[in-house]
């Protein structure tokens, strides 16, 4: 039988070379995907436009990584399509800096002491009925506040209200006076002095009953006859010099009253225009939530159907690349690196962010940074993907793995309830990863405090991956995953009702227990420890549960809930949802006895080869047997 020759490997530069990229990859990630609902947000999308679009990427990654994955390796093109996948992924998420704003302008400097969008203009706006104050939708609180559009439409908007502000006061004042006005015309003295000046020229009985303006139209007349039949001079013989000024007294006030009614007819007209243009402008700024919703869902869709399969790629070629040099030991010890990453740059990127008003000293918005740093980290690791380890394509049983994998966690009543209890914590993941810093910043909490939020949560990780081990053994799987879904509860219970924005950070603690230990207690039951290989394939379908269709889902339905109900709402429903399925899980574990010890095999005494994974036969057991 000829022997295989392989190339020598060189395995310090090879982990070095993987430990380098998941730092350089997981620090891109963290310096933007943490706040992506900000930006979305500032784009002027509502709660459930954000969740459509955080959920469509979600499942758009979902469906097209393991499927570009498989292609890759089929045509044995793994690292060109890591590569590519990584240029497409700057394209993608690089792009959406062209999109433009509707409600606020993140394309300019914001001026001192704007270190953030005020929360009036954020949250929805509220109405009371009786005690009770109801949420309305983002997209009504979006129509009626037009101060935070764009330059062009906040400048209009602020001529308009006080174009408003003026002709209100001009128009008071003038009512005033008219009113005075028609005050003195109604006045009976004066009315009692023009009858009797009436009198005179033997008009009594055309003015009976007549009131004071139908008089002042009977005056006007006579006196245009008298003017065009060239009689003035009667005037100076039949009246005295106090009923003339008497006469332009009274028939003053008919000017006031045609000037009254020209005014009346201009202001109509004003609030007639005014009325249009905010009409006008509110169709605007529908027109572009929509058109950036449309774009952004069709841009990050297409982008993650391209650059998903970014990770998978490397992770499958790291584990075979250690699995050829039989070195497993080693396998997941490059996860700490990532965790390193999202310790130390979301908050170096929130505090320059908090404390920039212009960036590089050009019109450019310092939220802006969360995108070039993301830029520049991803273009270091698109240049150590060149050289990363990829072994070449083992004949592996994929289909095999897949299906046994499945077999353990679907089709028996134990795994199964382990996939509910994923998809459920999923579902809540969503809720506070996608608006816990909208939470934040309605509470006129900065950056920076969003960027602690990410770094004592990857810190709480560190201690949970050496104690999980004893708290397994202690309080067994299913105990760990109850204390999980109880913290879980108690930590969204929490964000429900805090009032200000540092109170969230002492919540992010809880992370240990409601992400880290969960996925410890859950990877190390006894159930699914088969083999190496194995064990992949069921970690790959409690994470595609947790965070693909969890998720995906969660983020959809977290979306509309906050727009209909509110934030509060929405947390302790996740609440509920938590602490409710938790004593169910709790029984239904205990109900489903583990597998018997005499029946696990001893397959991890072998490396899994085309035949085992297909037929999965114990030699050992056969051997035992005879």
């Amino acid at each position: 039988m000829p022997v295989e020759v392989t190339e020598p490997v060189n395995l310090t530069r090879s982990i070095l070379i993987c430990n380098i990229f998941n730092f350089l990859f997981a620090a891109s990630k963290s310096c933007l995907m943490p706040f992506l609902t900000l930006y979305l947000r500032m784009l002027g999308l509502t709660a459930t436009q954000t969740g459509i679009v955080i959920g469509a990427k979600t499942f758009s990654a979902f469906l097209f990584a393991p499927f570009w994955s498989k292609c890759a390796t089929s045509c044995r093109k793994r690292k060109f399509v890591l590569v590519f996948s990584l240029f497409m992924m700057a394209a993608t998420y690089l792009s959406l800096t062209l999109i433009p704003s509707v409600h606020h302008n993140v394309g300019a400097c914001r001026s001192s002491g704007q270190g953030q969008i005020p929360s009036s203009l954020l949250q929805p706006s509220k109405h009371t009925e009786g005690n009770t104050t109801l949420g309305t939708p983002s997209t009504v609180s979006h129509l009626v506040i037009p101060t935070t559009m764009q330059s062009f439409t906040e400048n209009t908007t602020h001529q308009l209200i006080e174009a408003m502000r003026t002709t209100k006061k001009y128009a008071s004042k003038t009512t005033l006076s008219s009113v005075n006005s028609t005050d003195q015309e109604e006045d009976t003295e004066l009315l009692r002095k023009v009858k009797a000046i009436a009198k005179k020229f033997h008009m009594e009985d055309d003015i009976k009953g007549l009131n004071a303006e139908q008089i002042r139209q009977v005056i006007r007349k006579e006196l245009q006859y008298i003017k065009d039949e060239g009689l003035e001079n009667l005037i100076t013989q039949f009246l005295s010099t106090s009923d003339i000024k008497t006469l332009k007294e009274f028939l003053k006030g008919d000017i006031m009253a045609r000037h009254k009614r020209d005014l009346s007819e201009a202001m109509l007209s004003i609030k007639e225009r005014l009325r249009a243009k905010f009409h006008s402008m509110k169709e605007k700024i529908r027109n572009a939530e929509q058109l950036a919703f449309i774009v952004l869902l069709v841009v990050l869709i297409l982008g993650e159907m391209l650059c998903s399969p970014v990770e998978k790629i490397a992770d499958d070629s790291w584990f075979e690349f250690l699995e050829n040099i039989d070195d497993m030991e080693k396998y997941g010890k490059h996860r700490i690196w990532s965790s390193l990453a999202y310790i130390i740059f979301p908050i170096i990127v929130t505090l320059t962010v908090d404390n920039t008003d212009c960036l590089f000293n050009m019109q450019i918005h310092p939220f802006m940074l969360h995108f070039y740093m993301f830029g520049a980290f991803l273009g270091l690791s698109f240049v150590v993907a060149f050289f990363y380890p990829i072994p070449p394509p083992n004949k592996t049983g994929y289909k095999s793995k897949l299906t046994k994998a499945l077999n353990l966690t679907c089709c028996r009543l134990g795994g199964l309830l382990y996939v509910v209890t994923l998809l459920i914590m999923g579902l809540i993941l969503s809720s506070y990863t996608n608006y816990l810093f909208w939470l934040i910043q309605d509470l006129d909490g900065k950056e920076s405090t969003m960027g602690m939020c990410v770094l004592i949560a990857s810190l709480a990780e560190l201690p949970m991956l050496f104690l999980g081990g004893q708290m397994v053994r202690k309080l067994g799987n299913g105990g760990v995953v109850s204390i999980a879904l109880v913290c879980l509860a108690a930590r969204t219970l929490y964000y429900s009702f805090i009032k200000s924005p540092w109170a969230v950070l002492p919540a992010e603690v809880t992370h240990a227990f409601t992400h880290t230990a969960m996925w410890f207690a859950i990877l190390s039951h006894r159930a699914f420890q088969v083999s190496p290989t194995i064990d992949r394939s069921i970690r790959s379908v409690f994470s595609s549960v947790y965070f693909g269709i969890g998720f995906g889902v969660g983020s959809m339905l977290s979306g509309m809930l906050y727009d209909q109900y509110g934030l509060s709402i929405l947390f302790r429903a996740c609440s509920i949802l938590s602490v409710g399925w938790c004593p169910i899980f709790f029984l239904l574990n205990r109900c489903c006895h583990p597998v018997p010890e005499k029946d696990i095999k001893y397959t991890r005494l072998l490396q899994s080869d085309d035949q085992s994974d297909d037929e999965y036969d114990d030699w050992l057991e056969h051997a035992m047997k005879d």
